[in-house]
């Protein structure tokens, strides 16, 4: 027993010194390898001063393939600009100077915001009517309509509005409003100015006295589509054409 217990323990007193002289010995060599820059064991790493650096390599289509790209694109680019062009459009609808003079002094309307929308849907249904004979139509109408309607619900909320249930319930009221003067305008676009006068009469300026007033924006409205369809769509996307004033 005596022998058995004096050889275990110089076996665990012989691993614990080689234990002790292999970490006195190792240390220095770990310490020197960590000490080392590690981009010198990074994988695919070279020392820039031996390799040159080599040109970047630019990826070229084809010239076919390139045109096919920007054919297939093309299709899809109206619907990412139809917000754009529709805010340079409503600028131009609803920067008339003559809202206060003409529609509220000559045409006897007060000043609330059931006139200014009244009279607002009117340019926007003119800058409208042009956008219909590009192909794009859809898009660039809808840009413009949602630039309307943000603006008239900016409005109704700056008044002091906070319900927005009573905005959102004001708001279907002015696209139903706006569907219909849209279908009025139209149709006497297409007839004839007694008919393009009375539906101006009866969306814009329903007032008995002001039957003069009415003859005088059914004449505007023909010079300005007149103007209109002389344009070209890029005039009126850009914002370089502008509604003349009411005379």
């Amino acid at each position: 027993m005596l022998s058995r217990s004096a050889n275990l323990c110089r076996t665990t007193y012989s691993a614990k010194l080689r234990q002790c002289l292999w970490s006195v010995s190792a240390r220095p060599a770990i310490l020197a390898l960590t000490q080392q820059p590690r981009s010198q064991y990074s994988s695919g790493s070279k020392d820039p001063a031996k390799t040159p650096s080599e040109p970047k390599k630019t990826l070229v289509l084809p010239k076919s393939y390139a045109e096919t790209v920007r054919r297939l694109l093309k299709r899809f680019l109206p619907q990412y600009q139809s917000l754009a062009i529709g805010k340079v459009v409503y600028e131009a609808c609803s920067s008339y100077p003559e809202f206060k003079e003409f529609w509220v002094d000559d045409c006897q309307l007060p000043e609330t915001f059931q006139t200014w929308f009244s009279t607002t849907s009117l340019y926007v249904w003119m800058a409208m009517v042009r956008i219909r004979a590009d192909p794009n139509a859809k898009y660039y109408s809808q840009g413009l309509v949602d630039c309307f309607f943000r603006d008239a619900e900016q409005k109704m909320r700056s008044s002091g509005i906070k319900s927005s249930r009573i905005v959102n319930d004001t708001l279907k009221d002015l696209v139903s409003s706006f569907k219909g003067t849209v279908m009025s305008l139209d149709e006497g676009f297409a007839r004839s100015d007694a008919v393009l006068a009375a539906a101006i009469w009866r969306n814009l300026v329903p007032v008995d006295e002001n039957v003069i007033q009415v003859d005088r924006i059914a004449q505007y409205v023909r010079r300005q589509l007149q103007r209109l369809d002389k344009c070209t769509i890029d005039d009126l996307t850009t914002g370089v054409f502008t509604f003349e004033r009411i005379e």
